[in-house]
C-alpha cells in the first residue's frame, strides 16, 4: 500500500464484538459504517422488508429455498402463491450486496462489516482488511450476556453462524473466510477488548498514513 487508506473492511467471528468495534471506529474516524445499513439499503432498493433481507443476509439458502427456486418463477411459487419478495435468490442478494459495497468503496471514508468485503475489495489499494476473532469461551460468554442464551444455546448459535459465514464466502467468492492471506491485520478481541482492538486498528491506520507522507 503506497496510498492513504480510505476504506476499512472488518470481518469478524460471531460473538467477538466486531460490529461494536466497527461502530467505535466509525465514530472516531467520522467514517460511515456499513453493516445493518447494507440490509436497510438493499431492502429499500428492492421494496421488501428489512426482516426479509435480514433472514437471507450472509447466508446460503436452505434446502427448501433451493427446492423452491428450482421450480422457477411461474411454477412452484405461483402454484403456492408465494409473494414476489421471496423470489429474491441468494445469488441475486449476493450480487446486490457486492454492487453496493463497490459503490461504497468509490466514495471512501467507510467501514464495511463482513459480507465478503475483503474479497470484493481485495484489489483496492486504499483499503485495510481486518479480521477480529476471539477465544471460544469469550464468544460464548458474550453471546450469553447479549442474547440471554444458555451455554449450550450460545455454543450452537456460534457454530451455526460460523458455518453460515464460511459457506457464504466459499460459495460466492471461492475463498476461505479464515484464510490469513485475505487480511492485513488480525486481532484477538478476547485479549485486547473491544476498545483496545479498535485502538490497534487506529494505530495501524495512523502508521500507514505517516509512512505514506514520510
Amino acid at each position: 500500500m503506497n496510498t492513504p487508506i480510505t476504506l476499512l473492511t472488518l470481518s469478524h467471528q460471531y460473538g467477538s464484538g466486531g460490529s461494536l468495534i466497527a461502530r467505535d471506529l466509525g465514530q472516531r474516524l467520522n467514517w460511515k459504517v456499513w453493516d445493518k445499513e447494507i440490509v436497510q439499503t438493499i431492502a429499500s432498493q428492492q421494496h421488501v422488508s428489512e426482516d426479509y433481507i435480514e433472514t437471507k443476509d450472509e447466508r446460503v439458502g436452505s434446502f427448501i429455498e433451493r427446492l423452491v427456486e428450482s421450480f422457477g418463477v411461474g411454477g412452484f411459487e405461483s402454484a403456492y402463491n408465494i409473494p414476489p419478495p421471496l423470489r429474491l435468490k441468494d445469488s441475486q442478494l449476493a450480487r446486490l450486496t457486492r454492487k453496493l459495497i463497490e459503490e461504497v468503496s468509490q466514495e471512501g471514508s467507510a467501514i464495511v462489516v463482513g459480507r465478503g468485503g475483503n474479497c470484493i475489495l481485495a484489489n483496492r489499494p486504499e483499503t485495510l482488511h481486518v479480521f477480529v476473532f476471539a477465544s471460544l469461551d469469550a464468544r460464548i460468554e458474550r453471546v450469553m450476556n447479549v442474547e440471554g442464551l444458555t451455554t449450550d444455546e450460545a455454543k450452537r448459535r456460534i457454530t451455526g453462524m460460523d458455518k453460515l459465514r464460511t459457506d457464504y464466502v466459499h460459495k460466492f467468492y471461492q475463498a476461505d473466510w479464515r484464510d490469513a492471506d485475505g487480511y492485513n491485520l488480525q486481532l484477538d478481541s478476547s485479549v485486547w477488548g473491544e476498545t483496545g482492538t479498535a485502538d490497534f486498528i487506529l494505530q495501524a491506520l495512523e502508521h500507514h498514513t505517516e509512512s505514506v507522507r514520510g
